[in-house]
């Protein structure tokens, strides 16, 4: 008798402490699903997931906050325009005229997205400005025309999925502070799945302004059963506009 209880116990060891990923039927991690990254002010730092999780316990303390990501290296000959964009920030981001965030800011946008997987592509629905990715797998760039959401191709790293931008056009911020992109604006993105989180990294690359590649982590998160995208609208999201401006350098005060 204790013999079998023994080995019922010794077998059972290796079951603690994994996370189960689910799979396609080709084995692949499937990232099928709802999800968020949390939220960043108008200044781009990240802060917490807004929305109840299926990952997270009633109960359960929030999370830190993340550390700030390392800052831009910008050439010198292109600081001074960065510190002219971060200091009228709140009249000249592009979100606020409603143009897309771009990637990788979108995922850190305070609303949802949903990943839609098949064997052939990637199709990633987000309700923030009513954007959309189409990335298949595998192909090449060719000569794509240039977006605010950039030309995407996707392939595996063993479980990680591993996205290749490129066809920027040069109409988005990295973050809100003023740190611009342009057409030679180069991105690779990594996602690994952890069950009921994926960790998100974008590295940026960029010979025409930056020193050095910049990454830029987000922590995903899936939302409950239920949760979805809603209606977006640009306009009524950014009632207050007025009152930003007002509060910028020169502006019309209250």
């Amino acid at each position: 008798m204790n013999n079998r209880l023994l080995c019922i116990c010794v077998l059972g060891v290796p079951l603690f402490g994994q996370t189960k990923i689910p799979r396609t039927a080709d084995g692949k991690p499937d990232f099928s699903g709802v999800w968020q990254g949390g939220g960043v002010s108008l200044y781009g730092e990240v802060g917490g997931n807004t929305r109840a999780t299926a990952a997270v316990p009633k109960g359960t303390p929030p999370p830190t906050a993340a550390a700030k990501p390392e800052p831009l290296a910008f050439k010198d000959e292109f600081e001074a325009k960065v510190r002219a964009g971060a200091a009228t920030a709140v009249l000249d981001d592009p979100t606020l005229k409603c143009l897309l965030p771009g990637v990788p800011r979108i995922y850190g946008m305070p609303m949802p997205f949903e990943i839609v997987q098949t064997p052939k592509e990637i199709v990633v629905i987000f309700e923030s400005f009513h954007a959309w990715r189409r990335i298949p797998f595998g192909g090449k760039h060719d000569d794509p025309d240039p977006s605010f959401m950039g030309d995407s191709i996707a392939n595996w790293d063993g479980d990680t999925l591993v996205v290749d931008v490129t066809g920027i056009n040069g109409k988005t911020w990295l973050d809100g502070r003023g740190h611009f992109t342009t057409e030679q604006t180069h991105i690779v993105e990594r996602y690994k799945l952890n069950g009921d989180t994926i960790s998100y990294e974008a590295t940026i690359t960029d010979p025409t302004t930056m020193n050095r590649p910049w990454t830029q982590r987000y922590t995903l998160t899936r939302l409950k059963e239920g949760e979805r995208p809603l209606e977006y609208e640009c306009i009524e999201n950014n009632q207050d506009v007025p009152h930003m401006q007002s509060r910028a350098p020169g502006g019309r005060g209250r």
